[in-house]
């Protein structure tokens, strides 16, 4: 197949050309003003971007990936998260009541959709008692239970998240990177000087940067400002400048060492993201949570709850509002986080050799087609109900 855009975002520029698929894969990029072509499909002055990599996702309209007993959440979620131009994710569940080995199961059936290529396990060790003051305690390190995890995600397991200072902390780590497992320091009361000690225990990545961890001060710079001034961590960054305000947003950008390489773009979705505004249950917090116009999505003590807005919508805010190059945006995207966990030879860019993974945008960052390995797995025309309705009526309250 030949497809056709006046605007290809590939690793090596932006174009107007064709890329050519056989078998999943890109067997050739082809710039128009050396050779044209008659294109299978051609899609005039839309943007071919590179597929998205969410690392960090928990569900997606109404499609909770957790849930143990029902497979084909995960398969809806996949196919969900495919119409916000993602092709690869991570599913961030905790390991409850069998969670890992129902989601391995849809791993190997997952056929539609964006492809699940790992796990990502956001606690069960967590710290952090949070900007608004609410304390939910945290549980002790099992190092026997961090072993099952491992066995039960059978390879998958990519990235643990931690709070370095609970006790066992280290051995936690040092376990997880035994196995070829990542480790991100989160959800944290550490300090600056902390963060930096606990970094060297074999952290390398930094979960949601600057949320739920502290802050910057110009006489205490927290576990913010460790996590942008350590040269050697990764950094996930929530960019729809709701969770993190475009102006730290900026400053991150402007301060972290070789950030286009280092900072990874995430939505942090919850099974609420890709929802109305209004007031909902939410299964995966407890309680009731609102969406607001903006986006938000707050608890009844205005804490953040998640995100609702996918990868995309951030995207889309650093080209309009902080006047990046799309170009330098799609890498952090898609290219930095299949670098850090090992599918860099396969995913992440438009390039010769590598998976057919790609997306149609317009202009405004509304995703009109997805291709994941050649297989076009989200249509626009097509694809027009992907919300799990179960969940809708069931969580919305007003």
């Amino acid at each position: 197949m030949i497809y056709h855009s006046s605007t290809i975002i590939s690793e090596y520029g932006t174009f107007d050309g064709y890329i050519k698929v056989e078998n999943g894969k890109i067997t050739d990029v082809i710039r128009k003003e050396m050779q044209e072509l008659e294109a299978d499909y051609d899609f005039g002055d839309n943007i071919i971007i590179p597929g998205i990599f969410d690392t960090h996702n928990h569900g997606y309209m109404g499609w909770d990936p957790s849930d143990p007993d029902d497979i084909n959440q995960a398969l809806g979620y996949s196919k969900a998260v495919a119409s916000s131009a993602v092709t690869s994710i991570f599913p961030t569940v905790v390991n409850r009541e069998g969670a890992f080995k129902t989601l391995v199961k849809a791993i190997k059936q997952n056929d539609d959709g964006a492809r699940i290529i790992g796990i990502h396990s956001e606690g069960p060790y967590l710290n952090r008692v949070g900007e608004k003051g609410v304390d939910n305690g945290h549980p002790d390190i099992d190092l026997e239970y961090i072993k099952k995890m491992i066995d039960d995600a059978e390879g998958y397991l990519k990235l643990v998240a931690i709070a370095p200072e609970l006790e066992g902390s280290k051995e936690a780590i040092r376990l997880l990177n035994q196995n070829g497992i990542r480790v991100a320091f989160a959800h944290s009361n550490q300090t600056y000087e902390e963060a930096m000690e606990s970094f060297k225990y074999g952290i390398s990545v930094i979960t949601h940067t600057a949320n739920v961890m502290s802050g910057l001060h110009h006489r205490n710079m927290g576990g913010l400002g460790a996590a942008i001034l350590n040269d050697d961590v990764f950094n996930e960054l929530i960019c729809d400048g709701l969770h993190v305000r475009n102006e730290m947003i900026d400053i991150i950008l402007r301060v972290k060492h070789d950030a286009f390489n280092k900072v990874m773009m995430m939505s942090d979705n919850t099974h609420l993201g890709g929802f109305p505004k209004g007031r909902y249950k939410n299964t995966t917090f407890g309680g009731e949570c609102f969406i607001t116009e903006e986006g938000f999505c707050l608890t009844e003590t205005g804490r953040l709850a998640g995100s609702t807005k996918p990868v995309l919508y951030g995207m889309k805010n650093l080209v309009q509002n902080l006047k990046l190059p799309l170009e330098t945006v799609s890498k952090m995207a898609s290219l930095n986080p299949a670098k850090v966990y090992g599918f860099g030879d396969k995913k992440g860019s438009i390039t010769i050799g590598k998976d057919a993974d790609f997306a149609v945008i317009d202009k405004d960052f509304n995703c009109l087609y997805t291709y994941r390995e050649g297989k076009k797995v989200y249509d626009k025309d097509i694809d027009t109900d992907l919300i799990n309705h179960d969940c809708y009526n069931n969580c919305k309250l007003d």
